[in-house]
């Protein structure tokens, strides 16, 4: 019988339901991506990813200063692959071209061209690869030191018609119906807290929130964006809290420093290089660990 139940466990559906019944009693912890607000779902993503890089050129465009007296980049053209990138300083445009699609972007929009004139451009890549647009400015005042501390602005073009078409049709049934037919969750964002922590008080955690959000009337705004160790301790990232959830998770914050992260006892040692709290049991047995003592909540040497 107990290794049925541990099979049962193990299974997909029993952590779907697992995970369904926590985010119906908890909605904050329903997992949802932190920038656009759905719920994870990753069918298509590398599919996705692979059109993406083959119907889309992108580039990104750089500020950076030069001294009034350097005269290197007076660059106003450039040929990449089988892009045109032309700087029309006089008019105050930089355009993007191809045979399929063009950008024209103002140079007032990433430029305070009132204190900073363009002088040049260069192309060069950035550590991920992307093809970045360096421009140089430099002060119009020649006794203005002051630094333009750099502008960003991303820029895409389409490479291909046909991958463009085949990515922006995935994309809709992505978001449009995989999104909403796959809704059950296999996971929680409970799932990242330490086991040890999730065991010793993640649900009792996650019943004093929503008590304080439904006081507040903010249980379905709420929201978790990150939950991990750091230093030692628990570290909880939201939105849209208030100053009574932040007291809720500094409480917790404080108690997981002395609980083991592995099994949820209290903790009797906290490890140095990668600082977490341990039980003697699960405290790293290994002669390059060094261990201080936990006494009455805080740590000995």
């Amino acid at each position: 019988m107990l290794n049925v139940m541990k099979n049962l466990k193990e299974t997909k559906l029993y952590k779907v339901l697992k995970s369904s019944w926590l985010c119906l009693r908890f909605p904050f912890l329903y997992p949802r991506n932190r920038f656009d607000g759905r719920h994870h779902r990753y069918m298509l993503q590398h599919v996705l990813w692979k059109l993406h890089s083959k119907a889309i050129t992108e580039f990104s465009i750089s500020i950076k200063t030069q001294k009034a007296d350097d005269n290197t980049y007076r660059h106003s053209y450039f040929a990449f692959l089988n892009n045109q990138i032309i700087l029309k300083k006089d008019l105050g445009v930089l355009i993007i071209q191809n045979g399929i699609d063009k950008k024209e972007i103002q140079l007032k929009d990433i430029v305070d061209l009132k204190k900073f004139s363009v002088i040049g451009m260069e192309v060069i890549f950035s550590i991920s690869g992307t093809p970045v647009i360096q421009l140089y400015v430099k002060n119009i005042d020649v006794n203005d030191t002051t630094n333009y501390g750099g502008g960003y602005k991303k820029v895409e073009l389409i490479a291909d018609k046909q991958y463009n078409f085949r990515y922006k049709l995935l994309t809709w049934i992505d978001e449009k119906i995989l999104d909403n037919i796959f809704i059950l969750p296999t996971y929680t964002e409970l799932d990242a807290m330490e086991p040890g922590w999730r065991k010793a008080f993640g649900i009792q955690m996650c019943k004093d929130i929503r008590k304080q959000l439904l006081k507040e009337g903010n249980l379905f705004k709420y929201r978790i964006l990150q939950i991990k160790e750091k230093w030692g301790e628990l570290c909880w990232y939201d939105a849209h809290s208030s100053t009574e959830i932040y007291k809720i998770i500094e409480k917790y914050e404080e108690i997981s420093r002395n609980i083991c992260i592995i099994c949820g006892k209290p903790a009797t040692k906290m490890s140095t290089g990668w600082i977490c709290p341990y039980c003697d049991e699960h405290y790293p047995d290994d002669k390059t660990s060094e261990c201080n003592k936990i006494e009455d909540g805080k740590c000995k040497e």
